[in-house]
């Protein structure tokens, strides 16, 4: 088998990297029972390649053996997480603790387990834990007992948002869970040379501490949220993440050092004749990569830069040649077998992607022309920059449609800042900091020296950056637009490069009509209710042809994450909702109103209301198609608490919603009394997510609605929906949906009458298959 894998090679690895790259489109996983039975098929088809169909042969055991180790490695994933009985039972695991903690992180970390309740465990896996109050200074490194209670990984599931979840897939962690200080144990007090060093990086008194360690060390996590909004908008996060860029610079500079070096030991010594001592530096160099890839953690990035490094020299050292698109495809096939989950990672796509793209303008345009000595040195220099310029600009216009599916935003200023920053951060900042952490080793003083240098060059920069990120013009966001439409302009993007007929290039033109027809303003007969997934909280968007109406805003938390930029406002950008008609708060509990500023400060809000001003029994509006009516706190009345919610029914006169709060029965009996016509809706949000202190059987029978919606979090302490209030939901036939379950839940309402339909975030047939195992 491998020997006819080797001999067609080429062909084999093309099959089994499209097809492990598929595996993220995946709805479910082939069944376990399959896969030995995969694996011999792709032996015999090895074994005896069909004759005259010995290519297909080739290409079907790529397939079958990538769609094997996916499935498998998917399976592991999944078969890790907890039986439900197990869920939040304490556990005592022995571990390794992996993350680099730091002053703004004190208490969160992930754990690689060594053994489970006394038992060995030899999967290394990862658990995300968090401890509020540790009894000792946690530092990477040490080995610990902790008594902890876990779950199954999990995180907010709309449209548009980051998926937790993916990420911690991709990070091969397997469960998250938080630490109990009662039985917590420190074994060996042993910390990693990496922590030290940026322990006594960070008792240096430096202005911009943040970006320095995450230029030296891959160490991110003192960057705050105005750091990432100039990064975004600026395109720059490829310089302050370790990366193949930081990589290819120190392997530049060892290996001019290590030649600069032979030169002089080879006058003054007499070494051996007839040893290439090329490849002698080539592997220091890479030894010392290696270093350098420690001290940044071995980032996913950094790890594919290095691995690309290694192969590169062994093609040198053998003397080998093969061909760009080999050389790349060699690669990814490494990385997939290494750790195929990277492959859910946005950093996967961005490496991979703009090496492809360079190696595609390289090979379209290429840098030296064949009289290039002949040119004078002014001729060299207009040359020089003609190709800097010109890769710099395709490579920002092919990785569009990447930067574009992950970040929902286009930095129009990026080719431009990055012909500037570049070269300051590869040339001078990365040599300086590399320096400054060689002499933390021996030397603080110097090294606070060296570092102030850094720290007064970034003081500059990084008010340019500043100013170029508050232009109006520097970025423009982007609605919720699909992979497949992307593909299309990708597509038209690398025809537009070919060299082909003209024809051909401008027939291509027509790919970007599905794009263009995302930025027209829509005009439809229906309406939308968007029940948006806050964990244990609420929030409400009422959209209609891109104009919105939001109920609630989820809770803010003292870490500074918030659901108004976690969930909210990349529901709104995803629906091309550029500012909102009407917020309207139920009360002011935080699950209710506490991400208001962040809210505020992320969209433009036209019209503000809440149960302390306008939103009460005398509430009666028109918006657009839509009836907006207050049914509840009672006029002329004031208030806080749960009982002094607003409750909102919105009708288009044939369908309506009704929006309690977290109002209790007492009050469920008071609207049955007053609003006894007006009750009878066809969707309800839960009151109080589902608490037995709400849901009245005599109201569930007035409103009696086609679906009831509980908003609560995922395995909440509360134990929201209590059974009791699920069981008389049931008897009456109602259809229940949960956001902890199924995400954000969406209803289309037709103005006509039609049957409403609802889809589930998670729930949709088309979603793949870590969204649908994962959360159980």
């Amino acid at each position: 088998m491998l020997t006819t894998i080797q001999r067609h090679k080429q062909l084999w690895l093309v099959s089994f990297v499209t097809i492990s790259v598929s595996s993220i489109l995946w709805t479910h996983l082939p069944n376990a029972y399959w896969l030995p039975v995969l694996l011999l098929i792709a032996w015999l088809f090895t074994r005896n390649p069909l004759g005259n169909y010995f290519s297909s042969a080739i290409f079907v055991s790529g397939a079958l053996i990538a769609i094997v180790w996916m499935a498998s490695v998917g399976h592991w994933r999944v078969n890790w997480q907890l039986p439900e009985q197990d869920i939040r039972q304490i556990r005592q695991v022995t571990g390794s603790i992996e993350t680099i903690i730091s002053a703004k992180t004190p208490t969160r970390f992930n754990l690689i387990v060594t053994s489970i309740n006394g038992q060995a465990h030899y999967g290394k896996s990862r658990i995300r834990l968090n401890w509020k109050s540790p009894t000792w200074s946690l530092k990477q490194g040490q080995i610990v007992v902790l008594p902890i209670k876990v779950k199954p990984i999990h995180g907010l599931a709309n449209e548009g948002g980051f998926s937790y979840q993916k990420w911690l897939l991709s990070q091969n962690i397997v469960a998250t869970g938080y630490v109990l200080n009662q039985g917590a144990l420190l074994i060996n007090d042993r910390v990693s040379f990496r922590q030290q060093l940026i322990d006594k990086f960070h008792s240096l008194d430096l202005q911009h501490s943040g970006w320095i360690a995450a230029i030296t060390f891959g160490d991110r996590s003192g960057l705050d949220v105005n750091d990432w909004q100039i990064i975004q908008a600026t395109g720059v996060a490829h310089l302050v993440a370790i990366s193949g860029l930081h990589l290819g610079v120190v392997a530049s500079l060892c290996y001019l050092l290590f030649n600069l070096l032979i030169r002089p030991i080879s006058y003054y010594m007499d070494l051996p004749q007839g040893r290439n001592y090329q490849h002698l530096i080539m592997l220091a160099t890479l030894i010392l990569t290696f270093g350098y890839g420690y001290l940044a953690g071995f980032s996913l990035p950094t790890l594919r830069a290095w691995i690309m490094l290694c192969a590169w020299v062994i093609l040198l050292m053998s003397a080998r040649f093969i061909t760009f698109g080999w050389f790349l495809l060699s690669n990814i096939f490494i990385f997939i077998l290494i750790s195929p989950m990277s492959l859910l990672s946005a950093s996967f796509w961005l490496s991979f992607g703009a090496i492809l793209f360079i190696g595609i303008v390289t090979w379209l345009w290429p840098a030296s022309p064949q009289d290039h000595k002949s040119l004078s040195l002014l001729s060299r220099i207009k040359h020089t920059c003609i190709v800097v310029l010109r890769l710099q600009l395709l490579l920002c216009c092919l990785m569009m449609p990447i930067v574009a599916v992950y970040f929902s935003m286009v930095s129009v200023i990026s080719p431009l800042v990055n012909l500037i920053a570049v070269p300051l951060v590869t040339l001078i900042i990365v040599p300086l900091c590399l320096i400054g952490c060689l002499l933390l080793i021996c030397n603080v003083y110097l090294a606070a020296w060296v570092f102030s240098w850094v720290d007064w060059i970034l003081d500059f920069s990084l008010a340019g950056l500043e100013r170029f990120a508050q232009l109006s013009w520097s970025r423009f966001e982007l609605p919720g637009i699909p992979i497949s439409v992307w593909a299309l302009v990708f597509l038209m993007l690398i025809l537009l490069c070919m060299p082909i007929r003209r024809s051909f290039k401008l027939l291509s033109l027509i790919a970007v009509f599905p794009l263009l027809s995302y930025f027209f303003a829509a005009n439809t007969q229906t309406w939308k209710i968007h029940i948006l997934d806050v964990g244990q909280g609420l929030s409400v968007l009422i959209e209609q042809d891109e104009h919105g109406l939001l109920y609630d805003t989820g809770a803010a938390y003292p870490s500074g994450f918030n659901m108004a930029d976690a969930a909210v406002l990349p529901v709104l950008k995803s629906h091309n909702i550029n500012q909102l008609d009407w917020v309207i708060v139920s009360h002011f509990d935080n699950d209710h109103g506490g991400s208001l500023k962040q809210l505020f400060a992320g969209v433009e809000v036209n019209g503000f209301m809440s149960n302390q001003d306008r939103c009460d029994s005398s509430l009666s509006f028109q918006w657009l198609n839509l009836t907006v009516t207050g049914l509840w706190p009672e006029a002329e009345t004031s208030g806080e608490g749960n009982d002094h919610s607003c409750v909102l029914l919105i009708s288009d006169g044939r369908q309506a919603v009704l929006l309690p709060g977290d109002i209790s029965k007492h009050v469920e009996y008071k609207l049955i009394e007053k609003y006894q016509n007006l009750l009878n809706v066809d969707i309800l949000v839960a009151a109080h997510h589902g608490s037995d202190t709400s849901s009245a059987m005599s109201f569930i029978r007035a409103t009696s609605p086609q679906y009831v919606i509980f908003s609560q979090g995922y395995l909440n302490r509360w134990g929201f929906p209590k059974q009791q209030v699920v069981n008389r939901y049931v008897t009456q036939n109602i259809d229940l949906l949960s956001t902890a379950q199924s995400g954000q839940i969406s209803f289309e309402l037709s103005l006509s009458g039609k049957p409403i339909e609802v889809t589930g975030f998670r729930d949709d047939p088309l979603q793949s298959w870590f969204n649908r195992y994962l959360w159980h």
